[in-house]
């Protein structure tokens, strides 16, 4: 068999443009989506954590005939917590930080809120800002 001089084998420049041109499409589809639900997923685990020391300060409760943590009592608080340690921050994998009566100040912290009937509040910090709805017991 004779093979022409004039025939090529492989992709035309037209069809590798449209081939990329796709890709791009595609990406430029799912890299924004799989962002969002990455922060959806950190801010449901900021939730969780919250959740997790919310737990903490109920069995602090019990074990004190009513009366909730203060900052001075954090340390005991943590020694109630599953493992003796605080949650791990999902946006930093280290221990979540925690601040008393303040507003939690970047991602992945949580603040509890001594209110002054006796209850207590829990704000977490997001991925954009605070986790709303609080977790509010008493008050």
């Amino acid at each position: 068999m004779v093979k022409r001089l004039n025939q090529t084998d492989g992709f035309t420049l037209i069809e590798l443009a449209i081939v990329v041109m796709i890709i791009g499409i595609l990406a430029s589809i799912i890299i924004p989506n799989y962002i969002k639900f990455a922060e959806r997923a950190k801010n449901a685990l900021v939730r969780e954590n919250m959740h997790v020391i919310q737990s903490g300060m109920e069995v602090f409760s019990v074990d004190h005939l009513g009366i909730y943590p203060q900052p001075a009592d954090q340390a005991e608080l943590q020694s109630l917590l599953p493992q003796g340690v605080f949650p791990r921050n999902p946006f930093t994998n280290t221990p979540t930080n925690i601040a008393w009566n303040a507003d939690p100040g970047s991602q992945g912290d949580i603040s509890i809120f001594n209110l002054a009937g006796g209850g207590y509040m829990i704000k977490g910090h997001g991925a954009v800002g605070l986790i709303d709805p609080p977790v509010v017991v008493g008050d």
